[in-house]
């Protein structure tokens, strides 16, 4: 899960430059549980408008949800992050490139019990990162300390994570 490709450096100076993606069950739980919540919010209003569902409709939508929560996370990760000597890469939804000393900040965010990693850029944007984040992966708290050692090491600024 959110493995980094390479091994863990214990600090940003030297060593490969980790790249930190979400695993395939930190994508299959969330879509898994909103297309059944879903599919119930679907059976309740069918329920509550007079009309009805048959058990075939239900297992129809169940099995979607089911089929989608084992596709999807089978696609290669399309979001995550690069730590580049130079610069922070955020992949996804196209690629945005952050030189370290445009970075003035890193904070942890805690949304919904879930921690995740955002960056404060110079121009006064909060950028939230996808990967790494805490949400099945017992190692964000050293993923997310690499992060803020390379920044460290890079900028030269104050460590706020």
């Amino acid at each position: 899960m959110n493995d980094p490709a390479g091994s863990l450096p214990q600090s940003g100076v030297g060593g490969a430059t980790p790249t930190f993606r979400l695993g395939a069950l930190q994508i299959a739980a969330p879509l898994l549980g909103g297309l059944l919540v879903g599919t119930a919010l679907a059976y309740v209003l069918v329920e509550a408008t007079g009309g009805h569902m048959t058990a075939g409709e239900l297992w129809t939508c169940v099995s979607a949800g089911l089929i989608a929560s084992v596709v999807v996370p089978s696609l290669p990760p399309r979001h995550g992050v690069e730590l580049t000597h130079s610069q922070l890469v955020v992949l996804g939804g196209g690629r945005r490139e952050f030189v370290w000393q445009d970075i003035i900040g890193l904070e942890i965010r805690k949304t919904l019990g879930i921690r995740t990693v955002v960056v404060q850029v110079s121009d006064g944007r909060r950028i939230p990162l996808r990967a790494p984040m805490s949400l099945l992966d017992r190692d964000f708290d050293a993923k997310a300390r690499i992060l803020a050692d390379w920044w460290t090491a890079r900028r030269g600024g104050p460590d706020r994570v």
